[in-house]
């Protein structure tokens, strides 16, 4: 396996968008490689669907990939094209996303609750930063990977106004807080897949009468039942009722 690639195997901190956007230059470089065959490559994207399978964005993205790659009279042309397409697409989908949350709520001078770490909810905060809409963010520390951190260092990287806060102190900071933005690994019917501490976060959202926004993106449903069938780690997962929700965000759709 190349170096890139093992690499974003063995990260255990970034979600599925930070780990596709560094993906997909590794495959377009093995792609390019001169000596490599449609078989090898698709052996190689199989190793890291196994590796990576419980993000559903990536599941989504490989099983496609594989589709395109399995046509050896077209490769690898036909595969790259998929690649450049997939890329084009998914360019402005943080502003799209900024677009259609915006519409729905108004977060100038509001307190904003999230919780573990998500790229797409770092983007949207990031796209109202950069219309200057004012607003401040209670990040949990999300025990027991305290992936809030990861969060919080990239807020502060962007100038947003952010505070991180102990997980035991959720209850309190629901207190100060208007809102709530979720991320989420996976998406499908009648629940998502989040981290461990998602549900207890919504649950007293509710009972404090907060509103709850998830904040995903289409690539990320999922509508294969065997998929679900074959997550096996979820010690740091969990999946949550939709019904906890009080809008599903994506660039698609509210």
């Amino acid at each position: 396996m190349p170096d890139e690639i093992s690499l974003i195997l063995s990260d255990r901190e970034s979600g599925s968008v930070a780990l596709l956007n560094r993906l997909l230059p590794a495959l377009e470089k093995e792609l390019q490689g001169a000596d490599l065959k449609a078989e090898a490559f698709c052996n190689r994207v199989n190793t890291i669907r196994e590796k990576l399978h419980h993000f559903a964005a990536i599941e989504n993205f490989l099983t496609t990939l594989i589709m395109h790659a399995g046509q050896e009279n077209d490769f690898p042309g036909e595969p790259l094209r998929y690649l450049t397409d997939y890329r084009q697409y998914w360019h402005n989908s943080d502003g799209k996303i900024a677009e259609n949350f915006m519409q729905q709520y108004n977060p100038e001078g509001k307190t904003i609750l999230t919780h573990s770490h998500s790229q797409t909810v770092i983007s949207l905060l990031n796209q109202l930063h950069k219309r200057h809409v004012p607003f401040r963010v209670l990040q949990t520390l999300s025990s027991p990977g305290e992936e809030g951190k990861i969060s919080h260092e990239r807020m502060r990287e962007l100038m947003i106004h952010a505070n991180i806060i102990d997980d035991a102190d959720i209850k309190g900071a629901l207190g100060h807080a208007d809102i709530i933005l979720m991320g989420c690994d996976a998406l499908l019917e009648t629940k998502f897949l989040n981290k461990i501490g998602t549900h207890l976060i919504l649950h007293l959202a509710r009972q404090f009468k907060k509103r709850t926004f998830l904040i995903t993106e289409s690539r990320k449903e999922i509508t294969r039942s065997e998929w679900e069938c074959g997550l096996t780690d979820q010690r740091l997962f969990e999946w949550v009722p939709l019904d906890l929700i009080d809008r599903i965000i994506t660039e698609k759709r509210v």
